[in-house]
C-alpha cells in the first residue's frame, strides 16, 4: 500500500477508532461498546470515504475473517479477542440492546459498513484513486449478480403469496443475500491482479491467526472428562465456518506452488504455513475441513497442467505411496477401532457410512425430507417462509431454523427455490468458475494461473461447507466467495479470455 494512498486525516481517524474499540472492549460491558458503535461507525466512515475503496472492501474482508461471529459458538471456556466487536459487526443489534430501545434495528454492524461503503462507490465511480489500473468485470458476471437478487425476490414474493412466515423468510433471504451484493461492492473495489497480492495477504494472515488461536484453545483449556471418550479437550476449537478459512488457506498456499507464482526462494516461506495450517484445521477438530481440502487437492490435481514439474514430482511419490495408502484404508475400514492409528480412515468412513455415525445418519434423514419436499413442487419450490415436509420423523435439535434453514444448504435452496430461483441464483457462480477456468487453460501469466485456482477452490470449498453444514450465507462464506468471484472475472479480462483479444489484453501487471 502506498503511503500517499491514505492521508494523515484518515489515519487520524481509523487510530482513534481503535483507540475506542479498545477501550469499548476494556470496559466489557455491552452497554459501553453499543453506545461508542455510533462514534466508532462514524470515524470508519470518514475513514472509507478517504481511501480508495479497495482498501475498504479488504478491509470488511479481513474483519469477517479475523473475528468471531457470536452465533457460531467457540469451544466451551473460552472467549475469542474482540469478542464484543465481532458480536456488534455480525449479530442483528436488537438482540445486543433490547434494554436501550433497539428492538427495532434487525440488522448489523456489517450491514451498515457494507451500506455505507455502497454508496460510498456510486458517489466515487470515476474517480482516479480507484479507476488507476481497475479492469472492468465481464458483463455477464454483473448481470448474473443482479439475476441473483431479482431471483431472491421473486422467492421471497412466491413464498409469501402462498402464505409463508414473514420472520422465517427473512432469515432464508439473510442466506442468499449477501453474495451477490458483496459481489458488486468487490467488482466495484478491486482493480484485478494488481490486487491479488494484497488479498492473498488477508487470506493467509487471518488463515495463520485462526489456526494459532485454535491450537492454543486445545493446549490450554482444559474441561471436565467426556462421558463417552474421557477427553479432557474441547471437542472444538473455533469457529464451524473457519474450516472455509482453513482449506481456502491451504489451497492458495497449494495453488502458489503448483504454479510457481513466485521466485524459488520464496517457496519455503510458503510451504513452511502449511504446518501451521494443518494444525490450526487438526486442532478445530472438524471433519468438514479436511473434506474440503482433500477435494481442493484432488481437483486442483486433476486440473493442473500434466506437464507441470510440480505434479511430475507428485506423480512420482503417488505411484509409490498408493499401493500402501489402500491397504491402510482397507485395513482401517473395518479394523479402525485400534486407537489412533485409524482416526483418518474412521473419520473418512463416518462421513460416506451414516451407519456408523449418528450425525451423518441424522443428516441422511433431513436430506431425505428435503428431497421429498422438493419432488412436490420441482419448479417453483415452496418460497420463502416455507419449512421442509418432515416425511420421516428427525430426532430433536435445538435450532428453531432447522426447518427453513436446513444443514445442507444447497437441497435447502432445491426446495424452497425449485429449478427456477435455483438457476437464478447460482448461476453467478457456475460462471464465475468458467472464467476462472478459461484464464487457467488460456493465460501463460503464473500468478494469473495461480489466482485462477484459487478462485476455483474457493467456490468448491463454499460448496462443500453449504452440502456439509450451515455454509449457505455465513460471514466468511461470502467474504471469500464474492471477491473471488469478482477476481475471476477480472483476471480472464487481464489474461486476453474475454474482451479485447489475448494481443491487445492488459498486462498482469499494468495499469489501464
Amino acid at each position: 500500500m502506498a503511503k500517499s494512498e491514505v492521508g494523515g486525516d484518515a489515519l487520524g481517524a481509523l487510530g482513534l477508532a481503535g483507540l475506542l474499540i479498545i477501550g469499548g472492549t476494556l470496559a466489557d460491558d455491552a452497554t459501553v461498546g453499543l453506545l461508542l458503535c455510533p462514534i466508532v461507525y462514524l470515524l470508519l466512515v470518514f475513514v472509507m470515504a478517504r481511501v480508495p475503496l479497495r482498501l475498504s472492501a479488504m478491509g470488511l474482508m479481513a474483519s469477517a475473517l479475523l473475528l468471531q461471529d457470536a452465533s457460531d459458538h467457540c469451544a466451551a471456556e473460552f472467549e475469542p479477542p474482540f469478542a464484543g466487536l465481532g458480536a456488534i459487526l455480525f449479530s442483528h443489534l436488537n438482540t445486543l440492546g433490547r434494554n436501550l430501545g433497539f428492538s427495532w434495528a434487525s440488522f448489523s454492524g456489517m450491514d451498515l459498513l457494507i451500506i455505507a461503503l455502497g454508496v460510498i462507490a456510486a458517489m466515487r465511480r470515476g474517480s482516479s484513486a480507484d479507476r488507476l489500473g481497475f479492469i472492468q468485470a465481464p458483463r455477464p458476471l454483473v448481470r448474473l449478480a443482479h439475476l441473483a437478487l431479482l431471483s431472491t425476490a421473486w422467492v421471497w414474493v412466491f413464498g409469501m403469496a402462498r402464505g409463508g412466515d414473514f420472520g422465517k423468510s427473512l432469515w432464508q433471504l439473510n442466506r442468499v443475500m449477501y453474495l451477490p451484493a458483496l459481489f458488486l461492492l468487490f467488482q466495484l473495489s478491486l482493480r484485478g491482479p494488481k490486487d491479488l497480492g494484497g488479498l492473498l495477504k488477508v487470506v493467509l494472515v487471518s488463515g495463520v491467526y485462526k489456526s494459532l488461536l485454535a491450537l492454543y484453545v486445545v493446549f490450554t483449556i482444559v474441561l471436565p472428562p467426556d462421558e463417552a471418550t474421557g477427553s479432557t479437550k474441547p471437542a472444538w476449537a473455533t469457529s464451524h465456518q473457519d474450516s472455509i478459512l482453513f482449506a481456502l488457506a491451504f489451497v492458495a498456499v497449494l495453488a502458489i506452488i503448483l504454479e510457481q507464482a513466485v521466485p524459488r526462494r520464496q517457496v519455503k516461506w510458503y510451504l513452511m504455513l502449511l504446518p501451521i495450517l494443518a494444525g490450526g484445521t487438526w486442532a478445530n477438530n472438524r471433519r468438514m475441513a479436511w473434506v474440503q481440502i482433500a477435494l481442493v487437492f484432488l481437483t486442483v490435481y486433476l486440473v493442473s497442467d500434466s506437464k507441470n514439474a510440480v505434479k511430475r514430482k507428485i506423480n512420482r511419490v503417488m505411484y509409490f505411496m498408493t499401493p500402501a495408502a489402500l491397504l491402510y484404508v482397507a485395513v482401517g475400514w473395518n479394523y479402525g477401532g485400534m486407537g489412533r492409528l485409524f482416526k483418518p480412515v474412521r473419520m473418512l468412513r463416518s462421513i460416506v457410512d451414516p451407519s456408523t455415525d449418528p450425525s451423518t445418519l441424522w443428516r441422511e434423514l433431513e436430506n431425505f425430507n428435503i428431497i421429498m419436499t422438493f419432488r412436490k413442487n420441482p419448479i417453483f419450490g415452496s418460497g420463502y417462509g416455507h419449512p421442509y415436509d418432515e416425511i420421516i420423523q428427525m430426532p430433536a435439535v435445538d435450532y428453531d431454523l432447522e426447518y427453513f434453514s436446513p444443514h445442507n444448504s444447497l437441497l435447502g435452496l432445491w426446495a424452497y427455490c425449485g429449478y427456477v430461483g435455483f438457476a437464478g441464483l447460482t448461476l453467478l457462480w457456475v460462471v464465475g468458475v468458467y472464467f476462472a477456468m478459461r484464464t487457467y487453460k488460456g493465460s501463460t501469466d503464473r500468478r494469473l494461473r495461480a489466482a485462477a485456482l484459487v478462485c476455483f477452490g474457493t467456490v468448491l470449498i463454499y460448496l462443500v461447507q453449504c452440502w456439509g453444514d450451515l455454509g449457505l450465507g455465513t460471514w466468511i462464506g461470502v467474504f471469500t466467495v464474492a471477491p473471488a468471484l469478482a477476481i475471476a472475472g477480472k483476471i480472464a479480462v487481464a489474461a486476453g479470455e474475454w474482451g479485447p483479444k489475448r494481443s491487445s489484453a492488459v498486462p498482469a501487471g499494468a495499469t489501464k
